[in-house]
């Protein structure tokens, strides 16, 4: 691999571009952006080598081709630049969604052009291209997805790619990928935008947003991407998304049937608790990178939240906590004594 020619010179694209030009000098980055001022502050920044004004000059010579584009721009931009690629060219996208990608290319790219759909995972919480850097995707996994007839060199072409980059690729499938990412990256967003939409609808809005602090901060940022942007990932993966949109509105009815129950009743834990309780080991298994299937110690080594609290904050940290459930159990037995 001699040039990899990057189309889209936002975060992404600036990036990869950056990370390739630390990491091998004797490749040569070839930029190609509609934006003019994107264009040129990727040469200056030394995001590419050379900035090229016209898409046919921009490709015609490179191994591999990376679409950096929002995901509605790849069916025409694959229209404009198929007849300028030489046999053997590999091709590659970042779009967060897969499927109706993997069928255009099958539909507008020649058999001797190599495609493999490309999706890294990156970015989130930056927008822009002045927050572009070369360890971006340094540790990241970069789920991959070759057409069915994409020529083995192109695929390792790709696999070359994603590791100059610093990021680890890993084979999926097309529907596994949309599903997965719905659940945990677009799904999120359209949880976001709902808390604001609802928040903003309130008369008292006004009012309401004085007290607005770090937890509608995070939980609303993702309403923060460019619409046009969500909207791509929406259109273009509309029945994973509705999958997981059900499952998030059966969850919440769940909370609100344990939260209305909580209301007047005398079980000390009731069925919030254990809700929450849940939601929270969980968490903890993700970030402590424990496989959800691994079992955890019983009761007789302590409860889960322990268990994984030790693994996660330390054993002294969890030593505290124990202590001051002890101090509460001992005086709620005392005040039952006293009664």
């Amino acid at each position: 691999m001699t040039q990899v020619t990057i189309i889209g010179l936002g975060l992404i694209g600036s990036s990869m571009g950056m990370a390739i030009r630390s990491a091998r000098k004797n490749v040569k980055v070839v930029g190609f952006d509609h934006n003019s001022n994107v264009q040129n502050r990727a040469k200056k920044t030394g995001a590419v080598d050379e900035a090229e004004w016209r898409l046919d000059k921009a490709v015609q010579d490179a191994d591999l081709v990376v679409l950096a584009v929002p995901v509605l721009e790849i069916p025409t931009l694959l229209d404009n630049m198929v007849q300028w690629l030489k046999p053997g060219t590999a091709v590659t996208d970042t779009a967060t969604t897969k499927s109706r990608v993997m069928e255009w290319a099958a539909e507008k790219i020649p058999a001797e052009i190599g495609f493999v759909g490309g999706h890294p995972l990156a970015g989130g919480g930056m927008a822009g291209q002045d927050s572009a850097h070369p360890d971006m995707f340094a540790g990241v996994s970069y789920p991959l997805m070759p057409a069915s007839r994409a020529p083995e060199q192109c695929v390792k072409t790709v696999v070359e790619f994603v590791e100059l980059l610093g990021a680890t690729p890993r084979f999926v499938d097309v529907s596994e990928h949309d599903s997965y990412i719905a659940a945990v990256s677009n799904g999120p967003v359209l949880m976001s935008s709902a808390l604001v939409l609802t928040a903003a609808k309130s008369p008292a809005w006004g009012e309401i947003s004085k007290f607005a602090s770090a937890e509608f901060g995070d939980l609303s940022r993702l309403a923060g991407m460019d619409p046009e942007t969500t909207h791509g990932i929406c259109k273009t993966n509309p029945d994973m998304m509705l999958h997981w949109l059900d499952a998030y509105m059966a969850e919440l009815a769940d909370l609100r049937e344990a939260l209305a129950s909580v209301n007047g009743s005398d079980d000390e834990e009731g069925p919030l608790k254990p809700l929450l309780t849940r939601a929270y080991e969980q968490r903890l298994r993700w970030t402590a990178g424990v496989s959800p299937e691994t079992e955890m110690p019983g009761e007789e080594t302590g409860t889960m939240t322990e268990s994984l609290g030790q693994m996660f904050l330390g054993g002294g940290v969890m030593g505290r906590i124990r202590g001051r459930r002890g101090h509460k159990e001992d005086d709620k037995n005392g005040q039952n004594f006293q009664k």
